[in-house]
Parts: structure tokens; C-alpha cells; sequence
């Protein structure tokens, strides 16, 4: 029989396990740890927490950027640490987004880009965010100003999608394949060729680009989008189950073996009780051929 006391002790002491085993993995720094945390909050859909947890990560970084300052450290160590700083802050962005705060989002996209002003990605996703509200002119324009100054695959890929939406599609044509050139391994750009061709009839073209996505894909959702566009374009691909049990599998598999544990651990006093029923069984079994001698 199971006993609820030792369910509850086993829960504990897999998470006690698991979170040993990650701060292991992260080399015990806080910053990371504290930033795993929020990602699994975040997968368990508490934004809130996750958000929480990826600005205290990125406050974390901060303070190690002025340690690293006042210890002179060398521009690659600073850099690679103000990135960490972004990286922290553009997740928490994207949290507030899945939430529909775009104001915070925006917020949290400026203070990254202000911590790596290098970082194109986070110029993009800053640019989108503010465009979203106005009129389709001004947001192609302020795109195609980001376009001319960055010259980076996310501009022409919003650009593309811009005169995708017009359905203007040489123009986005021409975006589109240019992000796609150069940024290879980015799902979204041969995705959106794809949509892009297989409204214009060209259906070997969007098949290709189609099985291209799926084979860059790395999110749950982009594979299984990447997946229905393959089947849509004519081609032959993965059912959907089967894309997400990968998924679980690739991401959570050593969560398996903490299930497993705890599965154990609950029930063990009624696989003690079968072990001795076992062993019974095989003396009854060894002192039968004793007793017939």
C-alpha cells in the first residue's frame, strides 16, 4: 500500500537530487542556477515566478560585470558577461510577451539592448514590438530603416513579412530569401518562404524550404508548424504525437529517471512485501527436494 507521507518525502528528495544535479552541471554559479529555476517555471507556465526569477539572474550578471570592471578585466570577459545580462532580460521579455504586457516587454528589450548594444537579435525584437501598433505604412517604413541600418537576416525577415502581409510577393520574395541566405539555420525565414511560395503556386519550392524548417527547427512548436507545412506542400512527414514525444524526450529525459526513483520510493514497502514472497517461495522450493530425499 502506498503511504502519502512517503510520496511526499520521495517528491522531495528527487527535487533535492535534481537541483543538486543542475547546480552541478552550471558549475554551482548562482546566476545560472537561479536562471535554470526560471526556466522551469516557465515551462510549467508560471510567467510570473519565471519572470521573477530571470531578472534576479540578470541583476546576478550585473554585479558580476562590476566585479569584472574593477578587477580590469579584458573587453571578450566583459562582453561575454553583458550578454548574459541581455540574454536574462530578453527572456523575462519574452515571458512578459507570451503575457500580453508588450509595454514591460518593450521595457525589458530596452534595458538588453542598453546592456549589449551590439546585439541585432534584441534591435529587431525591440523594432517589431514598437511597430506592432501603427498604420502599415510607418511600420514598413521603421522596418526598412532597421533594414538599411543593420543589415541583419531579422530586419529583411521582418521587412519579407511585411510585404507579405500587402501581398506584395516579389518584394517579400526578395527579403525573404535574402534572410534565409543569411542566416541558414533559422526555421522562421524558410518557413515564411514557404507560406510564401505555396501561395504563389510554386509548390516544389515551398516544399523545399518546408522540409528545410523542419530540419532546423529546434522549439516544440516551430516543429510541429514546420511539420503541417510539409504535409501541406505535398511531402511526407512526422505525425504530430510523434514530433512532441521526441520533444519531451530529447528535453526532459532525465526528468525520467527522478520519476522513476519517485515511483519506487513511494511504493517500495509493497515491493519489500514481493521480494519476501519471492524468497519464500524459493526456500519452499529448495526444501522440498530435502524432505523428499
Amino acid at each position: 500500500m502506498v503511504r502519502p507521507w512517503l510520496g511526499a518525502l520521495a517528491l522531495a528528495v528527487c527535487a533535492l537530487i535534481w537541483l543538486a544535479v543542475f547546480a552541478w552541471s552550471v558549475g554551482f554559479e548562482p546566476a545560472a542556477v537561479v536562471s535554470g529555476l526560471a526556466q522551469g517555471a516557465a515551462t510549467v507556465r508560471l510567467e510570473g515566478i519565471g519572470m521573477a526569477l530571470h531578472l534576479e539572474a540578470a541583476e546576478m550578471h550585473r554585479e558580476a560585470v562590476a566585479r569584472l570592471r574593477r578587477a580590469g578585466a579584458g573587453e571578450a570577459r566583459l562582453r561575454s558577461a553583458r550578454w548574459r545580462i541581455a540574454g536574462e532580460l530578453r527572456a523575462a521579455a519574452l515571458l512578459a510577451q507570451a503575457g500580453g504586457d508588450l509595454e514591460l516587454a518593450q521595457s525589458l528589450l530596452t534595458r538588453a539592448l542598453q546592456a549589449a548594444p551590439e546585439r541585432v537579435d534584441l534591435r529587431c525584437m525591440l523594432t517589431e514590438l514598437r511597430a506592432r501598433g501603427m498604420p502599415p505604412g510607418d511600420r514598413r517604413m521603421e522596418l526598412l530603416r532597421l533594414a538599411y541600418r543593420t543589415d541583419a537576416a531579422c530586419a529583411h525577415l521582418l521587412v519579407g513579412e511585411s510585404f507579405l502581409e500587402t501581398a506584395d510577393l516579389q518584394a517579400a520574395e526578395a527579403y525573404l530569401t535574402r534572410a534565409a541566405r543569411a542566416e541558414p539555420q533559422w526555421a522562421r525565414a524558410h518557413l515564411t518562404l514557404a507560406r510564401l511560395y505555396r501561395r504563389s503556386g510554386r509548390r516544389e519550392d515551398a516544399l523545399a524550404e518546408a522540409r528545410a524548417a523542419l530540419a532546423c527547427a529546434d522549439g516544440l512548436r516551430e516543429r510541429i508548424v514546420a511539420t503541417e507545412m510539409v504535409r501541406l506542400t505535398g511531402g511526407t512527414a512526422p505525425a504530430a504525437w510523434r514530433v512532441i514525444a521526441e520533444h519531451l524526450w530529447h528535453g526532459y529525459r532525465h526528468v525520467g529517471v527522478l520519476v522513476l526513483a519517485l515511483v519506487l520510493f513511494a511504493v517500495h514497502p509493497a515491493i519489500v512485501a514481493l521480494l519476501r514472497r519471492a524468497v519464500a517461495r524459493l526456500r519452499r522450493q529448495e526444501s522440498m527436494p530435502e524432505s523428499a530425499s
